[in-house]
């Protein structure tokens, strides 16, 4: 019989969660730590980036037994996906989500950029963060239009909303994107 272990020697199998277990209590988004949305928006984000590289891997794989190793440990991954996703409510809007996935955007890049010893990089990361605020102000802008509420409240000051470039400037020819490998 077929009995994957995961790093530690568990059986994987064990480790497969019921639909009761699957079902997370989420965030209050009235009443959560901005960074704590952060938190769970980046985790997803590691958590669906993994998926796609082991869905890969399985396609390319031509070793049978890895690849049925793989399938369990995706099935458990993907289980751990969801629940992380499932964190973040559902009676968010759209654009209080959005919001949320901006201020990851402007605080994660920024970090990157602050820790880069490359200054070639640093710059490419210094730029991104800048269209990252251009996005985050234009969606508070939309959010305060339709929902008639201040992005503010969301990322409770930690991360600052501040008009950006007129749209004119912002918009770029696609060589302009090209980067050194």
């Amino acid at each position: 019989m077929f009995n994957p272990l995961d790093h530690k020697g568990i059986p994987l199998e064990s480790q497969i969660r019921n639909w009761r277990e699957l079902n997370v209590e989420p965030i209050d988004p009235e009443a959560v730590d901005p960074y704590t949305r952060c938190r769970i928006i980046t985790m997803n984000g590691i958590e669906v980036e993994a998926i796609n590289f082991q869905h890969q891997f399985a396609r390319n794989c031509p070793d049978q037994e890895v690849r049925r190793q793989l399938a369990y440990v995706r099935y458990v991954e993907s289980q751990q996906q969801r629940v992380v996703n499932w964190l973040l409510p559902g009676v968010a809007s759209v654009l209080e989500t959005t919001l949320g996935y901006e201020q990851v955007a402007v605080d994660l890049t920024a970090w990157v950029a602050r820790h880069e010893p490359d200054p070639y990089l640093k710059q490419a990361y210094e730029f991104g963060v800048l269209e990252d605020f251009d996005h985050l102000y234009r969606y508070a802008n939309l959010y305060e239009m339709v929902e008639r509420r201040k992005a503010e409240k969301i990322v409770d000051g930690l991360t600052e909303v501040m008009p950006g470039r007129p749209t004119v400037q912002e918009h770029r020819h696609p060589f302009d994107e090209v980067r050194t490998p």
